[in-house]
This record gives structure tokens, sequence and C-alpha cells, in this order.
């Protein structure tokens, strides 16, 4: 369980330095995961969550379907969506983090949310990164600190 994935997760879902426009869901995922890791990852960086997710499976990280998800795990879809995929982060209490389309409407022109992890579906990719080492830990708090106070001084 990587709890400090699921609190970044959360995080990104109204902070606004996460993009929140509808199909942007694996930079969504790559912008919560730079901000606990920073360009760590960067390697399995590709155009879209299905290639991505593609060239995550053939990483260390890759947990096998059978063991299940856990808390902090991105979840990937390599089928649907356009072609493109689907990524979201799995966070407490069953549930999934997303940037998705089906968010976005008329009265909420932001896609970022939350889906149980039934409502989510089927995923065929699980990706567990390994937990923060405290010098990341500490990156993270200090960025989302940061984060907060300069969404407290717009107001």
């Amino acid at each position: 369980m990587n709890e400090t994935m699921s609190i970044a997760g959360k995080h990104a879902l109204t902070a606004p330095q996460f993009v929140s426009l509808p199909h942007r869901c694996q930079q969504w995922a790559r912008q919560v995961y730079e901000l606990v890791y920073g360009q760590e990852f960067e390697k399995y960086r590709r155009e879209n969550a299905r290639l991505t997710a593609l060239a995550w499976r053939a990483s260390p990280y890759n947990v096998p379907l059978e063991r299940g998800s856990v808390i902090g795990d991105l979840l990937y879809k390599t089928h649907g969506s356009g072609g493109d995929g689907h990524v979201g982060i799995r966070i407490n209490g069953n549930r999934v983090a997303e940037n998705s389309s089906l968010h976005f409407d008329d009265d909420d022109d932001d896609a970022r949310g939350i889906r149980t992890l039934r409502e989510f579906g089927h995923f065929d990719v699980i990706i567990r990164l390994p937990f923060p080492t405290p010098t990341q830990f500490a990156r993270f708090r200090a960025k989302v600190d940061a984060q907060r106070r300069a969404e407290l001084d717009r107001i």
C-alpha cells in the first residue's frame, strides 16, 4: 500500500496545478506520480495511457492481476477510450481518482473526479510504485504545502 500516492491522487483532484481538461488521464496521472517521485519514471512515459501501460508492463513495478490492486496503485485499461486507454489511481475506500470525460459536463468543466472501484471497471495493468524515499517524501510534502498556500493566497 502506497499511502503517499493515494494522498497525491486526492490532492490532484482539486489543486489547480493539475490538468482538468477531459481526455488527459495519462497527463494527470503523470503529474501525480511526478509530484511524489520527480522524473524517476520518465522512461515509461508515452503519448497515451495505453502505450504507457504497455511500457510499464515490462517494468519491475508491474503486478500480476491475480494479486489484486491496493491503495496507491496505478490502474490501467489498455482497451477503450478511443484506443488511447485509461488510467486512474486507487485511493482509500475502494475508490479510484482519475481524469475522465465522464466527470466533465456543462455544469462542471473539470474532468477530475472519483469513482468506486466497481464503477471504474475492468483494468488490465496494475503498477505498484515503491514507497518514496525520505527525501522524495520531504519534497512531496513541501510541494503540496506550497500549492495549498498558493491556493489560500488566491482567496
